[in-house]
């Protein structure tokens, strides 16, 4: 039974322990929808409000759960390879049945919303007032299913994950369609590198100018560059950073950069553009949401690190990008891995 296997009972009980966190802060958030009024100042008022700040609690927690999920996801995958006949690294696990590469995104697209949720909260907690708990509790009703739909998504993949069965290798399905010349991912690789360079250097310009004033308007436009920036970002990864990391032109497998004999470059270079991302966007949403005084006033305490945060983050994604080009072109004496 695959539950048995250590991997996929981490996984399976981390999206298990954030279903439930967010189902214990859901019943608070249809509460606050309901009934909550900061005007009033009765005891049901009181009983509530402490509520919220249990329920905010709930959220931080199962944002960190729901983030650790996703890296058990790829790492269960990348150890699972291991046992699979065919299966070189964690592409051939999401390969072995139609629901593995939909619970990936699905997990991968929750994560990132439960971490902006969560930094939401973590501004929510520096405002004096408790005017952002409506919001927040619609925020909380609206991420609570998603969580739900990616349990169940994990469970029908590994669930249907038989690990006795030949799966397909990255290079068997990805290789052949590189070496083709045909297009892949979200566009040719000059045009996705290219875009994601000048994504990662305008989303760090536009992050040292918002970090200087961290107004409304900066902080959303930094949000925005941000996440249209990371689609560019990871598909150069994949088409550009890949090939040069094995030397091999038409080796495009993301999850071959989680391997040891590609120096593990995958989990830095992935992790840093989530942060990137996660500290951008949830900077950007706390900006459009405060229209309080008392939210306005502690938005730049709270906006100006997490900016400067992300900043940091895409500096990293694009040295540890850069690096292996590099790397190849000293080695190689200039020629390029392409022709």
């Amino acid at each position: 039974m695959n539950l048995l296997e250590p991997w996929v009972l981490l996984r399976v009980v981390a999206g298990l322990v954030t279903t439930l966190f967010f189902a214990r802060a859901a019943m608070t958030a249809q509460k606050v929808l309901r009934n909550f009024d900061v005007r009033r100042a009765t005891e049901g008022q009181l009983a509530l409000e402490k509520q919220i700040e249990l329920a905010s609690t709930f959220v931080r927690v199962g944002s960190i759960m729901q983030v650790l999920a996703l890296a058990l996801t790829v790492l269960g995958a990348d150890r699972l390879s291991r046992g699979v006949r065919g299966a070189m690294c964690a592409y051939g696990v999401f390969g072995a049945n139609e629901w593995g590469f939909r619970s990936l995104a699905v997990t991968g697209a929750v994560a990132c919303a439960a971490g902006v949720l969560g930094q939401i909260y973590a501004f929510d907690g520096r405002v004096r007032t408790l005017d952002l708990a409506r919001p927040l509790a619609a925020l909380t009703l609206i991420t609570f299913p998603l969580t739900v739909i990616d349990l169940v998504l994990v469970a029908k993949f590994f669930g249907a994950l038989d690990l006795s069965v030949v799966a397909s290798c990255c290079s068997v399905r990805l290789d052949p369609i590189a070496s083709a010349g045909e297009v892949f991912t979200s566009g040719p690789r000059r045009l996705a590198t290219l875009l994601a360079v000048i994504g990662v250097a305008l989303s760090i310009g536009v992050a040292l100018f918002a970090a200087r004033s961290p107004t409304k308007v900066r902080l959303a436009a930094f949000g925005a560059v941000s996440l249209l920036s990371l689609p560019a970002a990871l598909a150069a990864s994949v088409l550009e950073v890949a090939p040069h990391v094995f030397e091999v032109p038409h080796h495009v497998c993301p999850f071959c950069l989680l391997r040891s004999d590609a120096y593990a470059i995958g989990y830095p270079l992935f992790g840093a553009l989530f942060l990137a991302v996660v500290w951008a966007v949830g900077a950007a949403a706390s900006a459009v949401l405060s229209r309080s005084a008392a939210a306005r006033d502690a938005l730049a305490a709270f906006a100006r690190p997490r900016v400067l945060g992300s900043a940091v983050a895409w500096a990293l994604a694009l040295a540890l990008g850069v690096l292996p080009v590099a790397r190849y072109a000293i080695i190689s004496g200039g020629a390029s891995l392409f022709r």
